[in-house]
């Protein structure tokens, strides 16, 4: 009987207890799913929210030919000098995962490049009065552009970010200038004869350049936190384009006399962007 009194004693003193941790203890905290508690340093981004950064971007760029010759075969094309460019805009991210976002925005770009043409000897060129030479051309464009692309980056380094992002952007033309150097035959009194003809960051209508540019996009970087959603981004990237041909020397309308083709040629840059995510 005795023990049957001791072991009663003892349960109600840990119903008791038990009573006592569930009323008065600490509330269970309840993972609500809007944050990562992981999520403490490069930027504390909510997920499904958007956060807006600005950035300049620094770059050099350069045509590029996807053959040696033109589509005629009339032309030995060459991939001349890069050129300096400068990019600024304003980026956007979106996180669905705590590791994964998506990457847009928009950016002007101003960027381009130098292609030069010579007449392929191998080849028998037509009989005509007005021949295009050589000619070298130094493209400078500007494009508005939207970038759309994947991002993926690492857990918190002790406030560092390390990000990769691959994606693809879309711009359309806003100015397009071309300085050259042309070489073509012209006639005087009824003989052939040979000129040159040169302008320095002339105007260029129509469709000489694409008004429409693709390119895809790859890079990777670093964030660093400076505050609880503020952070300082750097990152390089290298757009290569792919669609449609950059350049189209046949539609241009410039102070030289034939036409000639430089094939289906490509323009590429890498930039180094520099920016602030708030």
């Amino acid at each position: 009987m005795k023990k049957l009194s001791v072991l009663a004693l003892l349960c109600l003193m840990t119903a008791s207890a038990f009573a006592q941790r569930y009323e008065y203890g600490e509330p269970v905290p309840i993972n609500e799913g809007k944050k990562s508690k992981r999520n403490r340093g490069g930027g504390d981004v909510a997920l499904k929210q958007v956060r807006f950064g600005a950035f300049i971007a620094p770059n050099s760029g350069w045509m590029k030919p996807t053959a040696n010759k033109s589509d005629d075969k009339l032309f030995i094309v060459d991939k001349g000098s890069s050129q300096m460019g400068f990019a600024w805009g304003l980026m956007m991210d979106y996180y669905f995962a705590e590791n994964y976002g998506i990457a847009t925005g928009f950016q002007l770009n101003r960027m381009g490049g130098n292609i030069s043409i010579t007449q392929n000897p191998a080849v028998t060129q037509p009989v005509a009065i007005n021949q295009v030479r050589s000619a070298d051309f130094t493209y400078k464009v500007q494009y508005l552009e939207v970038p759309f692309g994947l991002k993926l980056r690492s857990d918190d380094l002790g406030g560092i970010r390390v990000f990769g992002q691959i994606g693809i952007s879309a711009g359309i033309t806003l100015s397009k200038k071309a300085t050259y150097d042309v070489v073509f035959t012209d006639t005087a009194a009824g003989t052939a004869i040979e000129k040159r003809a040169t302008g320095e960051n002339e105007k260029i209508s129509g469709l000489g350049i694409t008004p429409i540019l693709l390119q895809m996009n790859v890079g990777g970087g670093i964030e660093y936190a400076i505050t609880e959603k503020m952070s300082i981004y750097a990152a390089l990237l290298f757009n290569n384009g792919f669609t449609p041909d950059a350049t189209n020397p046949k539609e241009l309308d410039l102070d030289f006399k034939g036409k000639f083709s430089d094939g289906n040629v490509r323009m590429n840059n890498i930039a180094l962007r520099i920016g602030l995510f708030f």
